[in-house]
């Protein structure tokens, strides 16, 4: 019976929160997608299995939310002992480590989301630890009313929506229909295309467990520039819309610039040489634009 009200009340300690650790700094760099700020109050599950002195040691794996599966993907690991000493750096669904007695940070990324927890270990005992990440996927497909996918590259950034972190960049991808991993919430998306000056919002609440997909149709329209014959000539193409603002020039003896509707001024560079035109761009159509001179 002492042994039983042992065993609950290590339970019951371990279960409690752990002591707030220092949340981990995030930047925005590039087209890198950004990790979540490390959360110390991450749920968990505890499993205690008695053993023999010596062959103590901890068991790790994790959930996206508190009813569903294990997570069966590669999760970044690590462990590291309470004065700093990594001992474990593991990608794989889940991590084991032999270790003596004592007290162990350990951290878990799983796409953008990242938590971080102590866990104490104690003598005679084999500890499992299963985290619920809370986390969700997000999928963004950006692309044109009436053309669908355009040759032009398209970014989109994802931005919290909510909280004291609202406003936060939490990550940048290039790639339609990537699936980002990032933590439950709600989200603002801003896409857009390079070449191109067309772009569009949207928000969107990730749900803990499940997989989001946002379709973003954009009222827009693609300048198909071409210099036929010139592929060894340097080319370069700058657009300036109605209200004078100017695009960056794009390189190259073609290109689909997207744009949005209205009307443009074109100057051609080729070999130092310059000609001038105009062109309108209509939503959900393809202006083609040769310069043959």
């Amino acid at each position: 019976m002492h042994q039983g009200r042992l065993l609950l009340a290590l339970l019951a300690a371990l279960l409690l929160p752990a002591p707030a650790l220092a949340a981990s700094s995030t930047a925005a760099i590039d087209r890198t997608p950004e990790i979540e700020d490390a959360r110390s109050d991450v749920a968990s599950e505890i499993r205690i299995e008695l053993t023999k002195p010596g062959q103590e040691g901890l068991f790790l794996n994790a959930r996206l939310s508190e009813d569903g599966g294990l997570i069966n993907l590669p999760i970044s690991w690590q462990i590291k002992a309470y004065g700093g000493e990594t001992l474990l750096t593991r990608d794989a669904d889940f991590a084991e480590l032999p270790a003596e007695p004592g007290d162990y940070i350990v951290e878990a990324r799983y796409g953008m989301v990242q938590v971080e927890r102590k866990v104490t270990l104690l003598e005679g005992q084999r500890l499992g630890v299963t985290f619920v990440l809370n986390a969700g996927g997000l999928r963004i497909l950006p692309k044109l009313q009436q053309i669908g996918l355009p040759a032009a590259r398209p970014f989109t950034s994802i931005y919290k929506a909510s909280g004291i972190d609202g406003g936060t960049l939490v990550a940048i991808t290039d790639e339609p229909g990537e699936i980002l991993r990032v933590g439950a919430g709600a989200y603002r998306i801003e896409s857009r295309f390079q070449p191109g000056n067309a772009s569009a919002m949207t928000e969107v609440t990730v749900k803990p467990g499940l997989l989001s997909a946002v379709e973003i149709d954009m009222s827009a329209g693609i300048a198909r520039l071409a210099a036929p014959g010139r592929e060894d000539s340097e080319v370069i193409w700058f657009i300036t819309d109605a209200k004078g603002e100017a695009l960056p020039g794009v390189p190259g003896p073609s290109a689909d610039v997207v744009l949005k509707p209205g009307r443009y001024k074109l100057r051609t560079r080729i070999d130092g040489s310059e000609k001038t035109s105009a062109f309108t761009i209509e939503p959900g159509k393809v202006s083609a634009i040769i310069q043959t001179n």
